[in-house]
């Protein structure tokens, strides 16, 4: 015998009539086809948008080119104005070429100055009779860098002339006997030799100073 039960609100329900259990809404088909579509459009339209940006970077780069060829067509209404500066600059390198001229007229005072020997074997003979005399004007040419100076005496019967005399007797000495001669104040210079047999002599017939 089966054992009843207490009626309870799933019994009224039963009652009511109406399916009974759990039932699925049946799916239509464009639902499993829409989401797949929907994926590849939206990819292809990233993918489009992707191209047109890197195609227009990639213009962007070659916009100069077309502005070099524009620039390009007013050059040959330049190209006379050019031959005429041309000319012009071609002027001034001929009126500098007179300026070379002086450079060359400055090598000769060059090759002119004098050659000191400050090393010369000097003699500075007194023969004036002045004590001391050679011996001061020995100072004198020493402070003026001469460094082989020797002081002695001279008779004065063998001084050319009778007048102070800077002697010497070799022509490449003939500047050195000349600057002697300026530092004592001496006016006559002899090239001719020396009587005492040194390079250079300074004949003293006087004080010089």
């Amino acid at each position: 015998m089966p054992q009843e039960y207490e009626r309870d609100e799933f019994d009224e329900i039963a009652d009511q009539g109406g399916p009974v259990g759990v039932h699925r809404r049946p799916i239509p088909w464009w639902s499993r086809v829409l989401p797949p579509i929907l994926a590849f459009l939206v990819a292809g339209l990233i993918a489009y948008g992707i191209a047109v940006l890197v195609w227009n970077s990639g213009r962007g780069s070659d916009d100069p080119e077309p502005s070099v060829t524009v620039t390009s067509t007013p050059d040959p209404t330049a190209s006379s104005e050019p031959s005429a500066s041309a000319e012009t600059s071609v002027s001034p390198s001929a009126s500098a070429s007179p300026s070379a001229s002086p450079s060359t007229s400055v090598s000769p005072s060059a090759e002119a100055e004098p050659e000191i020997v400050l090393d010369a074997q000097v003699h500075v003979r007194n023969g004036a009779g002045v004590t001391g005399l050679a011996g001061e004007q020995q100072a004198i040419l020493e402070d003026e860098g001469f460094t082989n100076v020797e002081a002695n005496n001279i008779s004065s019967s063998d001084i050319p002339d009778g007048v102070n005399t800077v002697a010497y007797d070799d022509e490449r000495l003939a500047d050195t006997a000349q600057a002697i001669a300026d530092a004592l104040g001496i006016e006559a210079v002899d090239g001719s030799g020396t009587p005492g047999g040194a390079e250079i002599e300074v004949l003293l017939a006087s004080d010089p100073s």
